[in-house]
């Protein structure tokens, strides 16, 4: 089944189009949810895959790999930047027998003062053709000449081999090299000394990615609905292209209520918790039966897409997709 497929729908419907951070349906609880979500029209993206991506698949449009981070910087603060810049994600890379394995840092694990800490201590180390710029829990690198970096987030490339997901090619080397001063910049580090004596990983690399200059708008995108989120690379796209973005109220009838028609909804990762995933599958089911949507379109961590409408709920038969093995 094709993504137009999946995206199509009538221009007046009302859909609810909601991301979920749950890889799969195998561990949920409610049976009359699981066979409600398999019979519903199915097809798979390949991993790993950004929010963004499937959301913008699910809405009927695509997002350029370049000037990613300089999107996020966007939405963050509001501010197109005017230089190079790609988004420097804090990492742990683990020495394996024959390779590196990649542990995302998520901005929760590493306090202000500590994150703070760190770019002071690469911003007065490196600083020169390069510099290093942190806003809030998010932290930039900027050039005076870009170069190639990772396409992906250190978030979607987390628990991974990092080096199928770098630039290859001998455009790579200063790619390379930013990475290794940063690397030789960063080992033994007080803040580094601090969180293996409790424990946690220690910050030893950055994850450079989404390499660009200043976005600008391309080629306008179908209507988007209103979007209820805090991923800052999702609202900076939203911006960009003059849509309605809040935070997510915390359940689907809020969203319903304030967005009066189609929304999109990015549930935050304490909804990994399959209680509160099923509350809002729950929710949108019921929805769709009492004709406050017209149509469900979810994304899994996984890679799946679903689409769920009103009759669906009456099929005697499950969707293929959802047993398929996933693409990585």
């Amino acid at each position: 089944m094709n993504s137009k497929h999946i995206a199509a729908g009538r221009d007046d419907a009302r859909y609810a189009l909601v991301a979920l951070p749950m890889p799969d349906l195998d561990a949920l609880s409610d049976a009359t949810l699981a066979r409600w979500l398999r019979r519903g029209d199915a097809e798979r993206m390949p991993l790993p895959l950004e929010p963004l991506d499937a959301v913008a698949k699910l809405v009927g449009t695509t997002v350029a790999q370049s000037g990613r981070a300089a999107l996020r910087f966007f939405g963050q603060t509001g501010d197109r930047p005017g230089v190079w810049m790609a988004a420097a994600d804090p990492v742990y890379l683990e020495p394996r027998l024959d390779h590196l394995f990649l542990h995302a840092i998520a901005p929760g694990d590493l306090r202000p003062r500590d994150l703070r800490a760190l770019f002071d201590h690469l911003q007065s180390t490196l600083a020169g053709e390069i510099a290093f710029a942190r806003i809030g829990r998010y932290a930039y690198l900027r050039a005076e000449r870009g170069f190639p970096t990772a396409a992906l987030s250190a978030a979607a490339v987390d628990q991974r081999i990092p080096n199928n997901h770098m630039p290859t090619g001998s455009d790579a080397d200063a790619f390379r090299r930013v990475v290794s001063e940063i690397e030789m910049a960063l080992h033994e580090h007080s803040v580094n000394l601090a969180r293996e004596a409790s424990g946690r990983f220690p910050v030893n690399s950055l994850w450079l990615w989404g390499g660009g200059l200043p976005v600008t708008p391309g080629n306008s995108p179908p209507a988007l609905p209103v979007l209820f989120a805090g991923d800052p690379l999702l609202i900076g796209y939203w911006r960009l292209n003059d849509g309605r973005f809040s935070a997510w109220p915390g359940d689907i009838d809020a969203c319903i209520a304030a967005a009066d028609g189609s929304f999109a909804a990015v549930l935050p990762a304490e909804y990994r918790d399959y209680g509160n995933v099923e509350a809002v599958l729950s929710d949108l089911r019921r929805a769709l039966i009492a004709r406050d949507l017209d149509e469900v379109r979810l994304a899994f961590a996984n890679g799946t897409l679903l689409r769920l409408r009103r009759w669906q709920r009456l099929r005697f038969w499950q969707s293929s997709a959802l047993t398929a093995e996933t693409a990585d």
